[in-house]
């Protein structure tokens, strides 16, 4: 390497440059350094693509929704759905109804038919839950002979027998959407919330306000 560059004093000599020499070198250094770093960072990230916003885990649309299934079913979880999605879907895609699961009260309180809304939660109770007594199934009576419309005197209309009140842990949104002061939004807000151990858990779970709360405390069990 010596030899190589003392071929170069000479005309180094001749041009005057010798005293600049050592500069010139170190300047040459840093120029092939630095090209060689350009190359390398160039080829890195050719190789390494940044990672765009679609790596996100969950994409929401106007033509999507999240349904939380949970309960006696194969597979619960968070699942989507495309709006427009109805019960039985949502159950099929949670791997179908457990062992566990209390067939006779899953048929008898769950509307296969019904269109599920964003952010719903679809809970299944267990034969267990129905037995102790944590699930009350809704139970009406109808009266085929009287017309729709004819109400007992004996019956109260603001708090009428407790085989018709509305069950917070069972209850279809429909169904819940007919209390006063309940409307789809906060319909669904109940049922996101259950189960429901007491009906009193509505305030402290924070679904409603005290206000709507009394209005409706007489139509409604567990």
């Amino acid at each position: 390497m010596s030899n190589f560059f003392q071929s170069f004093l000479p005309l180094l000599k001749k041009l005057r440059l010798k005293k600049y020499f050592l500069e010139i070198l170190l300047l040459s250094s840093a120029a092939l350094i630095t090209v060689v770093s350009l190359s390398i960072y160039l080829n890195s990230t050719k190789s390494n693509p940044k990672v765009t916003e679609t790596s996100q885990t969950y994409l929401t649309s106007e033509n999507t929704i999240f349904v939380d299934v949970s309960g006696a079913v194969k597979k619960p979880d968070l699942y989507e759905f495309v709006v427009g999605t109805r019960i039985k879907e949502v159950i099929n895609k949670a791997g179908g109804l457990s062992d566990e699961v209390d067939l006779a009260f899953f048929k008898r309180n769950f509307n296969l038919s019904r269109v599920v809304n964003d952010q719903e939660k679809i809970y299944v109770p267990s034969s267990m839950e129905i037995n102790a007594g944590i699930f009350i199934q809704n139970i009406r009576t109808f009266d085929y002979v009287s017309p729709a419309l004819n109400v007992s005197n004996n019956t109260s209309i603001d708090q009428p027998p407790a085989n018709q009140m509305i069950s917070l842990n069972s209850a279809t949104i429909e169904e819940l959407d007919q209390l006063p002061g309940i409307g789809q939004v906060t319909a669904n807000k109940i049922i996101i919330n259950r189960p429901y151990l007491t009906i009193e858990e509505l305030l402290t779970k924070k679904t409603i306000n005290k206000n709507v709360f009394e209005k409706i405390k007489n139509l409604i069990s567990i």
